[in-house]
């Protein structure tokens, strides 16, 4: 019985090997509708360990579009995507920027000492990427940024500039906040502040704020926290 539903769901394109699952949804990466390109990332993601020989590939695609999104799944695929460190650090490179700032932010995902250390060795690069037209890149700067933390200290006028994007602040806010060290954090406070007394500001980032000001420790950071509370 299980045999012959088997066979009916091949035919109507069922009952696919994982292999075959991927091969597909590598073959998705390609779509012009970015929608689906994303859609097969994030599948690709949660295929998990035995997705990341194909996506090593696909980092080495002719295609920008797959090599950026590849890199994304490799992201979500986190500590067990490693053995793809050695080709995002190359993807560190990629002539496409979105590639470039994809990559960094996997290798930050990904988390093992030698993504990490590559990425550090990105951050006038992940800065400049704050500027980009294209917000997908500076999303990808901002949150990378922020994986790398201590390290990234130099980013962090940048990060408290990115703070007046609408498409990156939120990373940028919780990129200051890993970043950690006293001298960024006292500088970014007087931004945060403002952000957080933002009426206009999104609910859940100004969450966000409030967290890393109450981490910040200074008394205008909680002075301001406790008006924000008293609010809600």
């Amino acid at each position: 019985m299980f045999l012959f539903v088997c066979l009916v769901g091949i035919w109507m394109g069922g009952c696919q090997t994982q292999e075959q699952k991927v091969e597909k949804l590598i073959k998705q990466l390609r779509d012009q509708n970015e929608e689906v390109r994303w859609d097969a990332g994030y599948a690709l993601g949660q295929i998990g360990k035995d997705a990341v020989p194909a996506l090593v590939q696909a980092l080495q695609d002719q295609n920008s579009q797959v090599r950026g999104s590849a890199a994304v799944a490799l992201g979500e695929i986190r500590e067990e995507a490693v053995d793809a460190v050695p080709t995002l650090i190359q993807a560190l490179k990629d002539q496409d920027a979105k590639v470039r700032a994809n990559a960094a932010m996997a290798l930050g995902e990904i988390g093992t000492p030698e993504a990490i250390k590559a990425v550090e060795g990105e951050v006038s690069a992940l800065i400049q990427a704050l500027q980009d037209q294209d917000a997908k890149v500076r999303f990808a700067a901002a949150y990378a940024l922020g994986e790398i933390g201590e390290g990234a200290v130099n980013a962090v006028p940048a990060l408290i500039q990115a703070l007046q994007d609408e498409h990156v602040r939120g990373n940028a806010a919780m990129a200051l906040g890993q970043i950690g060290t006293s001298e960024a954090l006292k500088a970014a406070v007087p931004v945060l502040i403002k952000v957080l007394q933002d009426p206009d500001a999104e609910g859940r980032f100004r969450s966000i704020v409030a967290r890393i000001l109450g981490e910040i420790d200074t008394p205008d950071a909680l002075k301001a926290v406790e008006e924000y509370q008293s609010r809600q």
